[in-house]
C-alpha cells in the first residue's frame, strides 16, 4: 500500500488526518500487543509528565520472564549526541500500576511543524526521551510543512552523522533511535535507523528497543493499510 496523500480533498475529505491518525495509532498498538513479550504493554494516546506520545510501550514493574533477542534490525547509523545535564527528567513510574516506559512512536501532524514553538517543543519532548534511554520511533507522511524534525533533533544534540538530506522529492520520512549509554552523563552515543520517503512509496520496518538489546519491529504497512480499509480509501479484497 503506498503512502497517500493526506492532504488532497479526495482523501482528506473521507478521512482528515486527525481521525486517520487516531485510528493507524490504534492498530499500531494492536499490532505491538501482539509481538510485545510478558510484562510490557502498549498504551495508545497517553502522557508521560505533561507531554503526550502517540505510542508507549511499557515495562509492567515485577512481570514477565529473562528476555532474549530474536529480532535483529538492521544495522544502524551512530553517532555521538551530547544531552544537556539540565534536561527536564520525566517521572520513570505512572501513578497507576508502577509502569516504567520503554519506547514512544509520534506520527508528526501538522500541529506539530505548524510554528516554531510547535517545533521546538516537540523536539524537545523527543530529545528528553532519548536522554531517558526511551527508544523512538518518529513517522512523518505529511508533506506540508515542510520543516524536517528529525533533522532538528539532530542539530539538538549535536549529533555528527544520521542527517537526512532535505530533499523536497522525499519530504517524508521515518526514523527511529536508540541511545546507549557512553561515558559522562550528558553524552551518549545513539543508533539511528531511517528511511527518506515521498508519496507513493511504501512504509518502513523499523526496530522499538524494550531493553538494552532486544528490540521488537514495527510493521507500519501493515497497519497504516488496516486504517485505510476502515476508512473504505482501500476496498478490501
Amino acid at each position: 500500500m503506498p503512502i497517500l496523500d493526506h492532504l488532497t480533498p479526495e482523501i482528506s475529505d473521507i478521512a482528515p488526518f486527525e481521525s486517520f491518525h487516531s485510528a493507524w495509532t490504534t492498530y499500531i498498538v494492536e499490532h505491538l500487543n501482539e509481538i510485545l513479550p510478558e510484562g510490557f504493554l502498549a498504551i495508545p494516546q497517553t502522557s508521560i509528565g505533561a507531554r503526550e506520545v502517540d505510542v508507549r510501550a511499557d515495562k509492567i514493574r515485577g512481570r514477565g520472564q529473562p528476555l532474549k533477542g530474536v529480532y535483529q534490525p538492521q544495522l544502524p547509523v551512530t553517532t555521538r549526541a551530547e544531552f544537556p545535564s539540565t534536561f527536564e527528567v520525566f517521572v520513570d513510574y505512572i501513578e497507576r500500576g508502577k509502569h516504567i516506559t520503554v519506547g514512544a512512536i509520534e506520527i508528526l501532524s501538522r500541529a506539530n511543524k505548524d510554528r516554531p514553538s510547535e517545533r521546538d517543543s516537540f523536539v524537545a519532548k523527543c530529545e528528553n526521551l532519548i536522554a531517558r534511554n526511551v527508544s523512538l520511533i518518529i513517522v512523518d507522511v505529511l508533506e506540508l510543512p515542510f520543516f524536517n524534525l528529525h533533522n532538528q533533533l539532530l542539530r539538538a544534540v549535536k549529533a555528527t552523522a544520521g542527517y537526512i538530506e532535505e530533499n523536497p522529492e522525499h519530504p517524508l520520512y521515518c526514523a527511529a533511535y536508540r541511545k546507549q549509554p557512553h561515558g559522562e552523563s550528558n553524552l551518549g552515543i545513539v543508533d539511528i535507523w531511517h528511511s527518506p520517503l515521498k508519496i507513493g512509496d511504501t512504509l518502513p520496518e523499523l526496530p522499538l528497543y524494550i531493553t538494552s538489546e532486544v528490540a521488537v519491529p514495527v510493521n507500519f504497512e501493515e497497519s497504516y493499510m488496516k486504517v485505510c480499509k476502515v476508512f473504505r480509501i482501500l476496498s478490501p479484497q
